[in-house]
């Protein structure tokens, strides 16, 4: 579903768009919430409400990007609180919560987030190895791994890239970031 339709059938109370949402965030939003939170029952429970209270105030957002932004600041403002529930000696951990690091690791998410989505959709050793090339492995790891020539690797990477970006459109940018 287009973010478009994604956005206007959240807001209308569509719950299907509610469930599109919800695969499509909630294990990013899951580990974001991990490097606030050590247990993972927490963080579920965190992206849980986060979800619930933005679809409590559905009818408030002006577009996708504000639904995305106000999930990210309820899990983020709901795992301080919960830091602070704990009692946590450690107040540096709460400073590190600062929100230039903050909106560095949403873009990050989310750029990650839409380069594996259009990985996944490549074929056999395209997907593998941009997969691994992701994952931060060498041209001649993956070769060893894969049982390819390292020069196979190069021509079969240059032309998954040529395809993802073709298929990223305006989101080419993105693979600029990793590749």
């Amino acid at each position: 579903m287009k973010q478009k339709a994604l956005y206007d059938g959240f807001v209308k109370g569509d719950e299907k768009a509610l469930e599109i949402l919800y695969d499509q965030y909630f294990a990013t939003l899951g580990v974001y919430a991990s490097r606030f939170l050590r247990e993972e029952d927490m963080c579920v429970d965190v992206v849980h409400e986060s979800f619930i209270k933005t679809w409590e105030k559905r009818g408030q957002f002006t577009s996708f990007q504000a639904i995305i932004g106000f999930l990210y600041t309820c899990v983020r403002n709901a795992c301080l609180n919960e830091l602070r529930h704990l009692d946590i000696k450690n107040k540096a951990l709460l400073q590190q919560a600062s929100v230039c690091d903050i909106e560095n690791e949403i873009i990050e998410n989310e750029v990650k987030r839409i380069i594996w989505a259009e990985i996944a959709r490549l074929s056999g050793d395209y997907r593998d190895i941009m997969a691994m090339s992701l994952e931060g492995y060498s041209t001649k790891e993956i070769s060893e791994e894969l049982n390819l020539s390292e020069q196979t690797i190069k021509n079969k990477k240059g032309e998954a890239l040529k395809q993802l970006r073709k298929n990223m459109g305006p989101y080419q940018w993105c693979l600029r970031c990793f590749f």
